[in-house]
């Protein structure tokens, strides 16, 4: 009988177990084959487990993008490394992305309920509190963060060690052992998953740790020969291997005014986001938020509601705190968690003035000033000057360590509460947060779905065609270059290489390892110099193609499919490298692939070849060619445009000046064009350093009137490069002159 019961008692066990498991993964889109948790990120995580895996299975570091350095990944190589070896074993990377996030998720679920057993959870009850966790919205609602989400999801499970190594201490030997490595282990693991959460742990381990040694006087003399050193240790081992990984100690910290946009605002503790949670929808209770209205971006607001946590938790201490001594030391985890989440000032309800909404509406003012804050809160100097902390940008994602501070105290009130009608009123009311945490059930699954679908179809819209127009091992430029989110996935799908990479801080490692001529490039833009440096890029040998992508390849990784948005603005780059016998030019759907002809591809970098570009094409960094001046012209002084032409205006100055083009060393004609009735001392001249150094001056003159239009040529060298090379054209208020252009053509080396 009493083997029937038990046997009857696991199985129900069990069953609760795999439920409550089965809903956290539906929760976070997390089933591989039919879901996926997110797009953007799936495409970033899973471009640097493709090209781990091309190398071998032992590499960490990207070849296939942010050439020609190998690319660290800046987080989540605890997700990507693994992701890669089910790529290998032949899963899609959509489903290899959320194969990695569910056994994350899973080895979460597990730390919960070990958190909550050692807490005093029954075994019927630990699934129950560590499905409390899972479902929180702080969790789900960052999955669109990638491995932050996984982070913040994994905090009980690396408080579990830490509680486990700091108050186990009558155990010896083997066990003892496996603690000791346990917690060196998991401080990498945490620092290679995501800096926000290994700072959550680093931080509280801490103060609980010394909460510990004040309130435990019997584990004093263990904590300090033995606790102390380890922690320490474990802590200086893993930021220094996560240094060594990505080659420098930190990262450039944000202005203040960054942690204060994106600090939390209590009004958004209180009252939940519209659209978010599906019980306070239902109930009409929840507000609508944008960023029309709020700094910072959504994460802050969509993420962070939690008062009914919050109330439960504070209730659960007053009644536990005398008969557990851990109750204070996770109290004042959770208060200095959402201490830190305010930023350096509090925030009530604070929204942009309407004079900012007008003037920069949305993401243009993301940035909040100190003085439409309520308050300064004295954090400030943590966020300044303390290392860690001052990378702590999006200061609300300190709430996530605050929560889990409130968690543990409901999960010890369920454990402390023995008779049965207070525990069955604390099941019901954890039942209701629960609740509380739910999103549109039906919404969620079918977002999660529809991620996994936009990713097979990238293969199909944008992987396949590009693989007829590139050839592995081609060195390929997209440009112009922005961060390119969708290049990670795209270069190693493919087998090339390129020197674009998504993520702001791989873009900006790599662009300091690029080529000359690639970093002259500016992101995002297609400026008058662009042509000219597509061509020589590919003319030097530098880039074999360079893709011109009509779609923005950041957010086309978020949503796909994506309008050709640029498409319009790079159809003059193209006639140009079109017009040239060197160059073919081939259009795509959504993109264009630019490269040399057959003829001319064997010759490449050399100087016969780069010769006859110099001639072909007079533009940035080898020549300028200005012969159309647009009806916004603004680099003049004096006169206007009339047609696509400079005329004069009977003023003194100048005419035009500019374009601070970057141009190579060497022997260059200058050749004005246009009309002159009447000039006196009237000239043109090529200088840099804003006019302090002068290359040479001509005259202008009436005497070249006549079908060539020629008003002034002559020889200028230059002996070395310069980045802001300009042409002046000064005329007298007695000048009537009309300017159609002017060139720089480089002549032909001797």
């Amino acid at each position: 009988m009493n083997k029937r019961l038990s046997l009857s008692r696991g199985l129900l066990t069990g069953l609760i177990t795999i439920a409550a498991w089965s809903i956290m993964l539906f929760l976070n889109g997390a089933v591989p084959f039919w879901a996926s948790p997110t797009l953007g990120q799936a495409v970033w995580t899973t471009g640097f487990s493709l090209s781990f895996i091309q190398d071998s299975l032992l590499s960490i570091h990207a070849t296939n993008f942010g050439n020609p350095s190998p690319a660290s990944i800046a987080f989540g190589l605890a997700g990507a490394y693994p992701a890669g070896i089910l790529i290998t074993i032949g899963l899609h990377p959509t489903d290899a992305y959320a194969a990695t996030v569910a056994v994350w998720l899973t080895v979460a679920f597990w730390g919960a309920w070990r958190l909550g057993r050692f807490l005093g959870l029954s075994i019927f009850l630990a699934p129950l509190g560590a499905l409390l966790w899972t479902s929180i919205p702080v969790i789900w609602a960052h999955a669109g963060y990638s491995m932050l989400s996984v982070g913040i999801a994994l905090l009980p499970f690396y408080f579990s060690i830490v509680v486990s190594f700091l108050m186990n201490i009558v155990s010896m030997g083997r066990a003892r052992l496996k603690l000791v490595i346990g917690y060196l282990a998991i401080p990498t693991i945490a620092i290679f998953m995501d800096g926000y959460s290994f700072m959550f742990f680093a931080i509280g381990s801490s103060i609980l740790g010394i909460y510990i040694f004040i309130r435990y006087k019997e584990l004093r003399v263990y904590l300090l020969k033995r606790a102390v050193p380890i922690h320490v240790f474990a802590f200086g081992l893993a930021y220094g291997l996560y240094a060594l990984y990505i080659g420098k100690a930190d990262f450039s910290p944000a202005p203040l005014d960054f942690f204060r946009g994106w600090g939390l605002d209590l009004s958004f503790i209180a009252i939940p986001t519209q659209g978010m949670l599906w019980l306070w929808d239902s109930l009409g209770l929840s507000v609508p938020r944008s960023d029309a209205q709020f700094f910072g971006d959504a994460s802050v607001w969509i993420t962070t509601f939690s008062l009914p946590l919050i109330l439960l938790g504070t209730v659960a201490w007053w009644s536990v705190r005398k008969s557990s001594r851990l109750a204070t030391g996770f109290l004042i985890l959770a208060l200095f968690g959402f201490y830190m989440a305010l930023g350096p000032s509090l925030k009530v309800d604070s929204t942009k003035p309407e004079s900012l909404q007008i003037a920069k509406p949305n993401q243009m003012s993301v940035l909040m000033p100190a003085d439409l804050a309520v308050a300064p809160t004295g954090n400030a100097v943590l966020s300044t000057y303390v290392p860690g902390f001052k990378n702590m940008r999006a200061a609300y994602r300190w709430s996530a360590l605050g929560m889990f501070g409130f968690w543990a105290l409901v999960v010890l009130l369920l454990a402390r509460k023995r008779s049965r009608p207070a525990q069955m009123l604390i099941i019901g009311l954890v039942g209701f947060l629960i609740l509380n945490n739910l999103p549109n059930l039906t919404g969620q699954w079918q977002a999660a779905e529809h991620n996994r679908s936009m990713f097979l179809a990238l293969d199909q819209d944008l992987v396949k065609p590009l693989s007829q127009d590139l050839k592995p091992g081609e060195t390929v430029a997209f440009l112009p270059y922005r961060n390119d989110f969708l290049v990670n996935y795209l270069a190693p799908k493919l087998g090339i290489r390129s020197f674009n990479v998504g993520g702001d801080k791989n873009v900006e490692e790599a662009r300091k390892h690029w080529p000359q001529i690639m970093q002259q490039f500016q992101m995002g833009q297609v400026d008058p110099g662009f042509s000219g440096r597509v061509a020589q890029l590919l003319a030097s040998g530098e880039a074999n193609a360079v893709v011109l992508p009509y779609i923005d390849m950041l957010w086309a990784a978020h949503v796909w499919p994506y309008p050709d948005k640029y498409q319009a603005d790079l159809e003059p780059v193209e006639k140009e490298l079109e017009t040239s016998k060197l160059f073919e030019v081939i259009k795509r759907q959504h993109y264009a692939v630019v490269r040399l002809k057959p003829a001319y591809a064997a010759q490449a970098d050399s100087p016969v070849l780069l010769d006859i570009l110099a001639a072909d094409m007079p533009s940035p960094p080898f020549g300028l060619k200005v012969d159309y001046f647009p009806a916004d012209f603004a680099l003049h002084q004096v006169g206007r445009v009339e047609k696509g032409v400079m005329v004069t205006t009977g003023q003194t100055g100048f005419l035009a000046y500019g374009p601070y083009q970057h141009l190579n060393a060497g022997r260059y004609r200058l050749t004005v064009k246009g009309e002159a009735s009447a000039v006196k001392n009237t000239w043109v001249d090529v200088v840099s350093h804003k006019g302090a150094r002068q290359h040479a001056k001509f005259p202008l003159s009436t005497a070249g009137n006549g079908s060539a239009g020629v008003l002034a040529t002559g020889e200028v060298s230059l002996e070395s490069s310069f980045d802001d090379l300009e042409v002046r054209v000064y005329v007298n208020a007695s000048d009537v002159v009309r300017l159609d252009g002017y060139e720089l053509v480089a002549l032909k080396s001797k």
